[in-house]
Order: structure tokens, then sequence, then C-alpha cells
């Protein structure tokens, strides 16, 4: 429909109720059909069509010609509301080939009655659904969900290994439409200080630094930070935790269980040390930190140009500098941890060894913040709907 076929057929009036009126079936069909079109009416204009919620579609395991739409709620073009209550499987068959679009539309039933209902009992409409997969855009009004570049017939459908580049036979999500509001995901990042007899507090302030540009920049997860935060059982309630050395230090017995505990539990450990007041090399918490993550079993290797942590949210070609400009600092990574001798904690502070960071250093050490929060949030999330799975 176009915009001027939308205002034409806006409903304008409505019944006005009074005492005696004969509510005739065709009195309540236009007093009903009042309040559908209303709600289509809004649901179209105000939100447009798309996917509400839900409505994934994944492919089958083992992989075959099937594919399976999860629960969901969209909204097609003329403002019907079409509702999944479970899970559907759709098989695209053997001679389906080329560019396949799956698509959702909204239907209807004729008016029946109940099962075992008495004869003069109400009939019902009953909302349908139907889903098919086309070479080409139909005329009536659908809701897209996936696309398929198939290649051979009966070749099987599979997830996407990079869903910003499916491939062949590949579930391509890339062009639904998404209308529904968002929740706010909330993410807390913990600041503990180790070694030293005293508290430096300028990681945990550079720590806010990151939390606040982060939440400029990604506006359905709001980052909040905790600071001096004990080894103990309260760590599984943050998302990610900074461990900042200032010296020499040993982790008791429940230090360690907490931190393994945190870990397991999808939680992502952030591990480096201040060098902000020791000379050049190496400071003292490098060693316990190696051997911390010895003791935890973690195996951490240099990072790859093709990780998550260079490419999302911010794209990098190596992890920026930090505050320390002396040696070769690395940054080594596990699924668990991130271990860095960048020392960006005291860059998010605007330091830099021997001189202050220009506003370019800050903004790369920024974003490269927001990298590892990020990392740690989707490791989180995966790691919970892993645990609800089994």
């Amino acid at each position: 429909m176009t915009k001027k076929d939308w205002l034409q057929a806006f409903p304008t009036r409505r019944i006005k109720p009074l005492d005696g009126l004969a509510v005739t079936a065709e009195v309540w069909e236009e007093e009903q059909t009042y309040h559908r079109q209303r709600q289509r009416f809004h649901a179209m204009l105000e939100h447009g069509p798309g996917i509400v919620t839900g409505l994934e579609v994944i492919a089958s395991d083992p992989p075959d010609t099937a594919v399976y739409v999860l629960p969901g709620i969209a909204v097609d073009p003329q403002g019907q509301s079409i509702v999944l209550v479970e899970p559907v499987t759709y098989d695209v068959g053997q001679s389906a080939e080329g560019l396949l679009y799956v698509l959702l539309s909204y239907g209807e039933s004729r008016p029946r009655a109940a099962e075992d209902a008495p004869p003069d009992a109400p009939r019902y409409v009953h909302a349908e659904y139907s889903i098919e997969a086309r070479e080409t855009w139909p005329d009536t009004p659908c809701v897209e969900l996936a696309r398929v570049r198939r290649q051979g017939h009966g070749a099987a459908i599979f997830n996407a290994q990079d869903t910003a580049f499916p491939g062949p036979n590949e579930i391509d999500l890339r062009f639904r439409r998404e209308i529904g509001a968002r929740p706010q995901e909330a993410a807390a990042m913990a600041v503990s200080y180790l070694g030293g007899g005293r508290t430096d507090v300028r990681h945990g302030q550079g720590a806010s630094h990151v939390a606040r540009a982060f939440n400029r920049s990604e506006p359905h997860t709001r980052l909040h930070v905790d600071h001096n935060v004990p080894l103990g059982p309260g760590l599984t309630a943050y998302t990610l935790l900074y461990l900042v050395g200032q010296g020499s230090f040993q982790l008791s017995r429940e230090e360690m269980q907490a931190l393994y505990a945190f870990m397991q539990g999808g939680g992502t450990v952030l591990i480096e040390s201040c060098r902000h007041d020791t000379a050049e090399g190496e400071p003292p918490a490098d060693t316990y930190f190696y051997n911390l993550m010895g003791d935890l079993g973690l195996q951490l290797t240099e990072l790859r140009s093709d990780q998550r942590l260079l490419r999302e949210p911010n794209l990098f070609a190596a992890p920026p500098a930090g505050f320390e400009t002396q040696g070769a600092p690395k940054v080594i990574v596990s699924e668990e941890a991130i271990f860095s001798t960048y020392d960006y904690g005291c860059l998010w502070q605007g330091e830099r060894r021997g001189r202050s960071a220009s506003r370019e250093e800050i903004r790369a050490a920024l974003e490269w913040g927001a990298n590892i929060v990020a990392y740690a949030v989707a490791r989180r999330r995966r790691v919970r709907r892993d645990a609800q799975e089994r």
C-alpha cells in the first residue's frame, strides 16, 4: 500500500454505544474491525514491518535440507501481527536452488466453532501463518526471515561460520529487519588490586573512563565499575575482572577458588601490572601473574589478527600503544583471560611513560578498552546460553 492508500483506509469513525442499541453481528463486526484497523495502523506506521522478537532461523543438527524457525513475533507490511509460539521445521526441499528468500506470511482460518461445541456456540477466526522459500519476492505481504544462496540441488543448509559474510549454502540473516525494542543489558567491571600493600586508584579511575566511553558507543549495554573489589564469592556478579598488580602477592586458597569459579561461570579477567611508579623493565607483579596463570591452568597465546578482540566493535591491526613506551609490550590471551604488559590503565588516565598522552593515543586506548568489554559481555552471554541448553 502507498502512503495515500494508508491514509484513505485509516478508520475515522466508530460506533457510539447507546442504551437500546441492537448489537447485531454486523454492528459487532464493524466495532471490532475499527479496533483491529487502529492496531494495525499503529504497528505499521509507528514501527514498520519486520521482526519484533525471536524468529531466529537455524540449521538442523546435523545439517540437512531443513531449517528451524524459533518462536517469535513479526509485523507484516499491512500491520498484521504474526506469532509463532513454538519452533517450526521448514524443509527447503531438494530442487530449490539459487538465491532463496525464507519468508513468513500472515493468514486467517475460516470461522469455526470449538471442538464438541453446541450448534449455537460462537465461531472463532484463528490467526495463522505460512513459511516458504522462494526465488522471487511475492506481491503478497510477507516478512523476510533469512536468505540462502544455495549451490546444488539437495545441498545441505548450514549456520553461517561468519554471520557478517555468509557463504554458499549458509543461512544469511543480514537482511532481516529488526523493529523490536532491545532491552538494555547491564554489565559490571570489578577492579581488584594485588600486592604492594597500597591501593593506587589510578587504574580504577581509568576503568571508569573506559565505562563512560563504552556506554556512549554501545547504547544497548550499560557498564558499571566497582573499585577495590575483594576476590571472593561476590565476583560472580561481574562480567569483567580487572586485576591490577602493584607488587609481589600471593593469593589464598579461597581467592584462587573464587577466581576459578568466576572464569568458569563466564567471567573474563584482564590482567595488568601498574608501571607508573616502576623503573623501566618488567615490574615484580608480572612474574607473580605468570605464576598465577600457570596455577589456574590458563594457556595464553599471542593475539591473532582474526580474533574478536581486534575486530569488534572497533577494528585494530594490532593492540594500540599503552602507557609503556619501552621494550616490547605484548598482549597474550586465552578464552578466559587477557594479559597485557602495555599498562592501558595508566593511559586511560591520559599518561604515557615520561610524557602526557596525545588525544589520538587516548582515543585509541579507550576504543581498545571497549573491545575488551565487548568481548567479556559476549563471552558471558555465550557461556550462560550454553549452560541453559545443556
